[in-house]
């Protein structure tokens, strides 16, 4: 029959001789390997060389008591994680407050109860060995996010050439002089121009969220006027689509340090997703603000809305949200999370509120010097 230790090792720590053979004989019983010592600082050295599964730790003991002990176990990266259990005279509440504060994961009275130790060790183990299976688990995981990651990154940059070239050539067939093309096959070729940019964005988008969250995409800090970066995306944006006005509420400079091309492709998404939801013939306002510590930037759309619970929902990954009023799903791809990561990786913040008495407003804040 399988003993119950399973040979965990158990360090037993203590200074008098018969209460190690004691502990020792009724632990081996149990299939448990014993390691008894008879000081502290014998302990760490025995720790050190060879880290048990769980320590039996009196408090009473000359030159270093069992307190310092486990100080100087929870201290070192290796040892931190092995359970101490006191097993000392002391019954005190300042005693074993004092167990608890400097790390111990259990406390035990002199004179013990046999079935009472036995059973709090089998519960530390048990606890310590989930948790070193739940790390292990979790490292795998990552390893295994980390090579998607990788993969990912790297049919999308395979992408990038052939996309960039394919955008080329349409916009080439677009203006070419020499090509005369009907109205319908005219606005096919504009559809598809319009699809190619938005594929391009979104590699984009997936490059600079993997880098951004490795925090290797370096920043050009420079001061930049907001209300003009705005003006300038709304210039660009208003041509693509004519049934929805676009409008700027910002006369004066809005200065801030920040990367442009970055803050850009912010509002750049946020523009492109309030034309997106917001019905034909509707508005969508920007507005760009000063504050004493803070600058900040809106987006209001017309559109129907995101839940309060799903507002931070929509900056994850690939996020899916419920509208108010049409209870159909729209994902938030990526762009959303890039706008989250950019901005947050200028030290401030993003988020959105209701745009009452419809639609939402989208809005981030980054710091004025």
């Amino acid at each position: 029959m399988k003993q119950a230790g399973g040979g965990a090792s158990i360090l037993v720590v203590d200074d008098t001789v018969e209460n190690l053979q004691l502990l020792g004989s009724m632990l081996s019983e149990q299939g448990y390997e014993v390691r008894p010592v008879t000081n502290g600082r014998d302990a760490l050295l025995a720790a050190r060389s060879y880290p048990p599964d769980l320590i039996l730790l009196d408090v009473s003991m000359p030159e270093m008591d069992g307190y310092e002990v486990c100080t100087q176990l929870k201290a070192s990266e290796e040892l931190r994680e092995i359970p101490v259990i006191f097993l000392t005279a002391l019954n005190s509440t300042a005693d074993k407050v004092k167990a608890f504060e400097v790390g111990g994961a259990d406390h035990v009275t002199k004179p013990f109860q046999i079935d009472e130790v036995l059973a709090r060790i089998r519960v530390h183990i048990a606890l310590r060995r989930s948790r070193q299976e739940l790390l292990a688990s979790y490292e795998r995981l990552r390893g295994l996010e980390r090579l998607r990651e990788d993969m990912v990154q790297m049919v999308v940059h395979d992408m990038r050439s052939p996309l960039s070239a394919l955008i080329g050539l349409l916009s080439l067939i677009q203006t070419d002089p020499t090509c005369t093309l009907g109205d319908d096959t005219a606005q096919d070729l504009e559809y598809a121009v319009q699809a190619a940019a938005s594929i391009n964005r979104l590699a984009n988008d997936v490059l600079d969220v993997s880098r951004l969250e490795e925090e290797k995409l370096p920043l050009d800090r420079r001061p930049n006027d907001l209300a003009q970066i705005c003006r300038d995306v709304l210039v660009r944006l208003g041509p693509l689509d004519r049934t929805r006005s676009l409008e700027l509420d910002a006369t004066d400079a809005v200065i801030a340090p920040c990367d442009r091309g970055l803050v850009e492709r912010v509002l750049e998404n946020l523009v492109g997703n309030a034309m997106k939801h917001t019905p034909a013939g509707g508005r969508v306002r920007l507005s760009a603000l000063a504050g004493r510590d803070r600058v900040r930037v809106s987006v209001r759309d017309e559109g129907p809305g995101v839940p309060p619970d799903a507002r931070s929902k929509i900056f994850e990954k690939f996020g899916t949200v419920v509208a108010r009023h049409d209870q159909k799903y729209h994902s938030a791809g990526l762009g959303l999370t890039f706008c989250k990561l950019a901005v947050e990786a200028h030290g401030g913040s993003i988020g959105v509120d209701s745009g009452e008495p419809v639609g939402s407003v989208f809005w981030f804040e980054l710091p004025p010097t």
